[in-house]
């Protein structure tokens, strides 16, 4: 019989932000039972951090050149060819979406046969909205949706102006609900729950800040090397998001990080009443079960913000499958495992899902099926190491180390991520890490002469001067929640 699958997604959710990613204080406990009754990937990596090259390659299995994006693009038509969706119903699955999707244009329902939208209050043209907004409307609430005053990509904390029941959180996991309850019980489903949270603006319920409200969150980091290989890019990010303020207002951040901790939780809550909803209908052992994000947010960390490069904070990501129970048989899938190697990409949810259902991996599909990892006794060989690009920035992880190139400075950086998770000391200059070094760096060649990428040439990596304007950048709200086209 095939599985029924469920993929739930989150928006700007690093990884270490979870009870199982070791976070010391936030709370994610129905996240983390998916851990223990699966296999979590702690090597994942979103090889395009950013929202819509990030999604793009989700729902296509394509690598960043494979989708012909490696930054935000939104009026960017989708990519042609075998999506995820499409494959699944073509399969007989029943398909639907609850969320956040960010296509173009954005009715396009990349193959689901249905879906509840939430943009973000992201408009094609005057007087279009998504179902979200919609919803709003109906309940005569629409008009103080914004009503926080804090931009899209914006930092600080404010609580939510809407009750709790019509936050975009929990409308988007109730629509999950419905559909279960409401399904076509003679075909498999394939469920895409896709939330638009922890990203900015950051906006938790009431009752979830109180969770934190006296909590002490882990400051934030500081490599070694900030002091004295600064790439402009994070210059420039410091200078968008006023870091020099903020240095100042140690509460603030504070106040920023409890109300990140307080939007997971929430997301987390209700991910376990879903869970609920699949057992009380007796699917929840017949269901696969995957839990990711697009990337992450790198929360001050280093004195820089949001996501686009290849520090933990950004493109780490959380990657759990949560194979079904089998009944009437040995279960013959890991559970509770952690595989701290493979070199997991975003890449990898498309192949997984269709591997698991029977369906054959389309040759468009540049990521592999992490279902031989599944097993009690993992068989086979992943592949070596995964690379990524965002940008102007470029890097290789194989799990042990990760080599960060900023390809308009020419700066190299090396990480040992077992040893230094938090990219604190650079090794790119240390002399026992020049085999490792050279190795990466290697790598990152050979995958961009592979696409023809011109920061390849003659055989070496060529570096393409980018003007960040750094003498003309100011600090910004980032507003686009309202009216963007």
């Amino acid at each position: 019989m095939k599985p029924h699958i469920v993929w739930i997604s989150c928006d700007q959710l690093r990884a270490d932000w979870l009870g199982i990613g070791g976070h010391p204080v936030v709370m994610t406990p129905h996240i983390d039972e998916l851990a223990y009754e699966g296999v979590r990937f702690q090597a994942a990596m979103s090889e395009c951090p950013t929202c819509v090259p990030a999604r793009r390659i989700m729902m296509t299995g394509r690598n960043p050149y494979g989708v012909n994006m490696n930054k935000n693009r939104e009026s960017q038509p989708f990519s042609e060819g075998p999506k995820l969706a499409e494959l699944l119903a073509r399969a007989g699955y029943q398909t639907f979406a609850a969320g956040k999707l960010h296509t173009s244009p954005k009715r396009n329902r990349i193959g689901f046969e249905e879906v509840q939208l939430n943009e973000e209050g992201r408009v094609d043209h005057i007087g279009w909205k998504d179902d979200y907004e919609r919803f709003l409307d109906d309940n005569g609430w629409s008009h103080v949706r914004y009503t926080h005053g804090l931009g899209n990509n914006q930092y600080g904390a404010r609580i939510d102006p809407l009750p709790e029941r019509l936050t975009s959180t929990h409308w988007t996991a109730q629509k999950a609900m419905e559909f279960i309850e409401r399904r076509d019980p003679t075909r498999p489903f394939f469920l895409h729950l896709s939330f638009d949270k922890p990203h900015p603006p950051l906006t938790p319920p009431q009752s979830y800040y109180d969770l934190y409200r006296d909590a002490v969150m882990p400051e934030p980091v500081v490599g070694e090397w900030t002091e004295s290989k600064l790439p402009s890019r994070v210059r420039f990010m410091r200078l968008r998001h006023n870091y020099e303020q903020w240095r100042e207002h140690p509460l603030m951040v504070q106040q920023t990080l409890k109300g990140y901790a307080a939007l997971i939780t929430h997301i987390d809550s209700m991910i376990g009443v879903f869970l609920g909803t699949l057992r009380e209908h007796k699917l929840l052992d017949d269901t696969l079960i995957v839990f990711t994000s697009d990337h992450g947010d790198n929360l001050f960390d280093h004195g820089t913000f949001a996501k686009g490069d290849f520090f933990r904070g950004s493109a780490s990501i959380p990657f759990i499958v949560r194979p079904p129970r089998p009944r009437g048989e040995a279960d013959r899938f890991a559970r509770g495992k952690t595989d701290r190697e493979s070199p997991v990409a975003l890449m990898d949810v498309m192949p997984t899902l269709l591997d698991a259902c029977g369906i054959p991996i389309p040759e468009s599909v540049s990521g592999t099926s992490l279902l031989p990892l599944l097993g009690r006794e993992a068989t086979g060989t992943f592949r070596p190491y995964t690379c990524g690009v965002c940008g102007t920035v470029y890097a290789v992880s194989d799990g042990a180390t990760k080599y960060i190139w900023y390809s308009e400075d020419d700066l190299e950086f090396l990480f040992d991520v077992r040893e230094d998770p938090n990219d604190c000391r650079d090794l790119a200059g240390d002399s026992a890490y020049r085999e490792a070094l050279e190795t990466q760096r290697g790598r990152l060649l050979a995958w961009l002469e592979e696409h023809g990428d011109p920061h390849a040439a003659a055989g070496r990596l060529q570096p393409i001067a980018y003007d960040w304007r750094l003498d003309e950048a100011h600090a910004t709200t980032s507003w686009n929640n309202r009216g963007r086209h």
